[in-house]
């Protein structure tokens, strides 16, 4: 019997892709009012910034921190590396979060799980204070019963202990839950292995996958599972 429902967030609950997108763009129309940088010198520096922390810090929920990336941008251009960072990272994070909305169809699911009273759970790769505010932003903190980032566990998914972990604040078997995301390996090939079934939000059919084009037709998968 499915006794909980668990989500990626981002890509899945909202669309990351393109707030993320719209975002660096108003940072960069933010350094451009600040310190004169042109927009492709900008884009180079922020670039390098994100490819150079990733490197240096890999598979980790630090990897993914705008301040960082803020930070090692003022350093590729030579400016002094504190004196902006934080208000880059507020103009990110701003610009952000004052944006961000729910697909269509999720508010609907996490309705359709509480009525049929299965527990809803969010394993998540990044922070956990960006998610928190992500989460609180789009209105469906009290929906959400347990939540897991890859911060607080140690490692990024598809690492068997983000399921794990997930799990076991949900008090579910691997049998009795299901993962929903966007990411073939994080939220697919990674939760099945760990004993789940899984939903991908793909657009056509591909392989042994069960796919879902959105969250509108997940609600009648998951009455099929019950």
């Amino acid at each position: 019997m499915l006794k909980a429902v668990i989500f990626d967030l981002d890509d899945t609950l909202y669309d990351y892709q393109s707030l993320n997108q719209s975002s660096i763009n108003a940072l960069s129309l933010f350094m451009q009012e600040r310190l004169g940088i042109p927009k492709n010198l900008f884009y180079e520096a922020f670039n390098w910034a994100r490819k150079e922390t990733k490197i240096r810090l890999g598979d980790t929920a630090a990897s993914h921190n705008r301040l960082l990336y803020c930070q090692k941008t003022l350093e590729y251009l030579q400016a002094p590396p504190l004196g902006l960072a934080l208000d880059m990272y507020e103009c990110y994070w701003g610009h952000f979060l004052g944006n961000i909305c729910l697909r269509d169809g999720a508010e609907e699911l996490l309705r359709h799980c509480k009525t049929n009273h299965m527990k809803v759970g969010v394993c998540t790769d990044l922070t956990s204070h960006i998610q928190h505010r992500k989460i609180r932003k789009l209105g469906i903190a009290n929906e959400i019963n347990a939540f897991v980032s890859s911060e607080e566990v140690g490692a990024e998914k598809p690492a068997e202990i983000m399921y794990q972990a997930i799990l076991k604040k949900l008090k579910a078997t691997p049998k009795e839950a299901i993962f929903i995301g966007d990411d073939l390996e994080k939220d697919v090939v990674g939760p099945e292995r760990a004993g789940m079934k899984a939903i991908w939000l793909h657009a056509e059919k591909s392989g042994p996958y069960q796919t879902c084009p959105s969250l509108k037709e997940v609600k009648g998968y998951l009455n099929g599972c019950r």
